[in-house]
């Protein structure tokens, strides 16, 4: 256990470096299986907040974008043309080929460049405001109301660990580590916030949808293998946020945690409930 007088969001570090040493094919392909899970699970809706896409020419940007798979997931669904824009602190994991999204280095935390103020039909984050610390997510999404367009908006998607789905006991373990190991770092129980930040943060028209993942055994057939890699692979790099915080796992709980997981998914199967939050910049701008 650190001492509690560490700042908040250090042991964040923990998780990157890890993922890093992991190296980023792994990551990359976590990322694309769990892009497949939610994509089905959303029946291939990715984009909720109510934006006439059959009129060419919108600008939408993710934020956290890592490979692009969200951006490249929404062009494939769509038939009208569009400007797509992918942003991530790690550069690293933007694709080496061209594939005609424009993708550039930024922190979500730091101001954005003022050329892209007021300038984007929809801007996404999608699992990633747990990367606030040490700031706070709502400031993170203070900072995002910079980027849409007067009428533009604002779309977020985040597991929900405070309240999560029944499920076996290495799931319910996973959702208790995650939601203590949010606490630790100063984040939260974002996910249940995102519709008020969202509003605080002068929005309008906000909007929340939660939706049922089923996970491993419970989980279409097709879906199974990838959705068992997409949730299981970040639980080691979380476990060891853990075993710098207070929680009330032992540290033998987090050790195993992450081959339960994964063993409770193959075999029972599980699920997790994601909240999507979308909200509106004022006409006015």
């Amino acid at each position: 256990m650190t001492n509690s007088n560490e700042p908040k969001g250090a042991t964040m570090d923990n998780f990157m470096s890890m993922t890093k040493e992991a190296g980023h094919t792994p990551e990359i392909q976590r990322l694309i299986d769990l892009h497949a899970v939610l994509n089905d699970a959303m029946n291939g809706q990715l984009i909720l907040a109510p934006i006439n896409l059959e009129e060419p020419g919108k600008r939408i940007l993710d934020s956290g974008t890592a490979d692009g798979t969200w951006l490249r997931g929404v062009r494939d669904s769509l038939s009208a043309q569009h400007h797509y824009f992918g942003s991530d602190i790690e550069s690293e994991l933007f694709p080496t080929q061209s594939d005609g999204i424009t993708y550039f280095q930024q922190s979500f935390q730091e101001p954005w460049p003022t050329e892209l103020h007021n300038s984007f039909d929809l801007v996404h984050v999608r699992g990633s405001l747990a990367g606030s610390s040490p700031k706070r997510p709502a400031e993170v999404i203070k900072n995002l109301t910079s980027l849409p367009k007067p009428g533009g908006w604002i779309q977020l998607m985040e597991m929900n660990a405070f309240n999560p789905p029944s499920n076996g006991p290495a799931m319910t373990d996973f959702a208790r580590m995650a939601s203590q190991v949010w606490t630790g770092i100063g984040v939260g129980d974002f996910a249940n916030q995102l519709k008020t930040m969202l509003e605080e943060a002068g929005l309008q028209n906000a909007q929340e949808r939660r939706i049922i993942v089923e996970l491993g055994k419970r989980a279409k057939p097709e879906l199974q293998a990838q959705s068992v890699n997409g949730v299981s692979a970040p639980v080691k790099p979380i476990a060891a946020v853990a075993k710098d915080l207070e929680t009330s796992l032992s540290r033998e709980q987090l050790d195993t945690l992450q081959g339960r997981v994964r063993a409770e998914l193959e075999n029972e199967g599980g699920r997790v409930e994601m909240i999507v939050a979308w909200a509106q910049q004022s006409v006015e701008g």
